[in-house]
């Protein structure tokens, strides 16, 4: 059994974007939060496998640095309302099984990926520059980010960040059903 027929099936599939509510006060402590970690943890020694081709934390920060919880539940809590009203999973609960933080300066990027097998994957905007490049989803849909924007996406989806003009700061969460 090595060999498959693949046939293709077209499906709109959804991105799900909001402004989070007192974005204000989340980003000015995410962003404290964001720059000590920066300075006091060990950086990812990984990182040079990245598809993400500007500083980044390791893909466990939310369990190396407890500061980050209380975000991660709130996101947690959005994925779970997508997840029942959009999919009508009813009381599926989901776990964020990686968090990382990123800072992008002038021409850095991000390749072309997904993050399959996650079955959701997000982006906040901490704290975006204008020229500050867009997500691209799947070569077609363009996402300009804003200050306090979470999109939040099937993992499935590729998607990259061309080279940057202006400095943007964000978190990332892929997340997956509780079984």
């Amino acid at each position: 059994m090595s060999q498959f027929d693949v046939q293709n099936v077209t499906k709109s599939i959804p991105i799900f974007s909001t402004i989070i509510p007192d974005y204000i006060e989340i980003n000015k402590e995410l962003k404290k939060i964001i720059l000590d970690h920066r300075e006091n943890y060990i950086p990812d020694l990984g990182s040079d496998k990245s598809n993400v081709q500007a500083w980044h934390s390791s893909w466990g920060t939310h369990n190396e640095n407890p500061k980050f919880m209380p975000f991660v539940e709130l996101v947690t809590g959005a994925v779970e309302f997508i997840s029942q009203q959009y999919f009508n999973t009813k009381s599926l609960t989901y776990n964020a099984i990686n968090m990382w933080a990123m800072m992008y300066e002038e021409s850095e990027y991000t390749k072309k990926h997904s993050h399959f097998p996650s079955e959701f994957s997000c982006v906040y905007y901490v704290d975006v520059e204008e020229g500050s490049s867009p997500i691209i989803f799947e070569d077609t849909h363009t996402i300009e980010p804003k200050n306090g924007m979470l999109v939040i996406w099937q993992g499935l989806l590729q998607h990259s960040v061309p080279p940057t003009k202006g400095r943007r700061m964000a978190i990332s969460m892929n997340f997956n059903a509780v079984k």
